[in-house]
C-alpha cells in the first residue's frame, strides 16, 4: 500500500480554500447579528411609537382634567359665595310677633285713646300699635309709617338687643328710643321676623248685637277661657260687634277686623236702635 503525500501547492490551496469559507461563514455571522440588532431596534421603535400614539391620549385626559379643574374651581367659588348666605341665616335671630291688624280694614270709629301722629304733614291716628288713615266710610288700618313718633308703645311690646342697640316690637313694627318717644324703624338686618296667626275657636251659640267695653284694659282670648293664649286688648269705651257666645264669653271683632273671645262680666250690652 503506498501513501500519497499532499503536494506543497495542493496545500496552500487548501488553505486558501478554508480561509475564503470561513470568511464567508465569519460574514453571514455578522450580517445575521445585525439584521437581529436592526429588528430589534425596529421593533423597540415601533413599540416608542406606540407609546407616543398613547401619550397624546394621556395629554389628552390631562388636559380633560384640566379643563374640568375650572368647573371643580367653579363649584368650589360657588359654594365659597353661599357659605357667608348660610352664615348669615344661622346668625340671625327670629322673633315671632303676633298679628294686631289687616292691612285696608276699615273701621267706622277709632276707639277710645288713640292718639293723632302726624308725618311729613300727614295726619296718622294711631292706637294699640295700629295706625290709620282718614277714609272716605271711616279709618283704614295702614303700614307703620317709618320715621314717625309716637309717645308711648303698645301695651304687650317686646324690647330685644340687635347688634349693640334696644330695639321695641309689636304687631311687626320695630321702634327705637327717640327724644320725645319712640319712632319707627326699619326691621334690623340681623332679624327674621315671624308672624303668629292665632288659632280662634269658633262660637258654639249664636248671638248678635253690640257692647261696650267696661274694663280699663280687656284682655281678648283666642278661645273662651283664661287658658287661652292672648291675642289682643281693648279699652274702655270701645264698641265690639257680637257674632256668637260660649257661656259668659262673647265672640267679638276687633278693631283689627280680625276675631277674639272677651268675657261677658267686663261689657255692657248695647240696645239696638228703636228697640224699647
Amino acid at each position: 500500500m503506498s501513501i500519497q503525500l499532499i503536494k506543497p501547492h495542493h496545500f496552500l490551496a487548501i488553505v486558501f480554500l478554508s480561509m475564503v469559507a470561513l470568511t464567508f461563514i465569519l460574514a453571514d455571522y455578522s450580517f445575521a447579528q445585525r439584521e437581529r440588532r436592526d429588528g430589534d431596534s425596529s421593533r423597540v421603535s415601533r413599540e416608542d411609537d406606540r407609546r407616543g400614539s398613547d401619550a397624546p391620549r394621556v395629554s389628552g385626559q390631562r388636559e380633560r382634567r384640566g379643563s374640568d379643574a375650572p368647573r371643580v374651581s367653579k363649584q368650589r367659588e360657588r359654594r365659597g359665595s353661599d357659605a357667608p348666605r348660610v352664615t348669615e341665616q344661622r346668625s340671625k335671630r327670629r322673633i315671632i310677633s303676633p298679628r294686631v291688624t289687616r292691612y285696608g280694614h276699615v273701621v267706622r270709629k277709632l276707639p277710645r285713646g288713640y292718639r293723632r301722629v302726624w308725618h311729613r304733614d300727614k295726619p296718622y291716628f294711631y292706637f294699640g300699635g295700629v295706625f290709620y288713615l282718614k277714609g272716605p266710610s271711616g279709618f283704614v288700618s295702614v303700614s307703620a309709617p317709618i320715621g314717625a313718633v309716637i309717645v308711648s308703645l303698645p301695651i304687650g311690646y317686646t324690647r330685644v338687643w340687635v347688634g349693640s342697640s334696644w330695639y321695641y316690637t309689636y304687631g311687626g313694627v320695630f321702634y327705637r328710643r327717640a327724644p320725645s318717644g319712640y319712632v319707627v324703624v326699619n326691621p334690623p338686618v340681623d332679624v327674621i321676623l315671624e308672624e303668629e296667626v292665632p288659632i280662634i275657636v269658633q262660637p258654639s251659640e249664636a248671638a248678635s248685637g253690640q257692647v261696650s267695653v267696661t274694663a280699663s284694659i280687656l284682655n281678648v282670648r283666642s278661645g273662651p277661657g283664661l287658658h287661652f293664649p292672648l291675642i289682643y286688648q281693648v279699652h274702655r269705651g270701645y264698641i265690639l260687634e257680637v257674632h256668637g257666645q260660649s257661656r259668659e264669653w262673647l265672640y267679638v271683632e276687633l278693631p283689627n277686623g280680625e276675631f277674639g273671645w272677651v268675657m261677658t262680666d267686663f261689657t255692657y250690652r248695647l240696645e239696638a236702635p228703636g228697640s224699647g
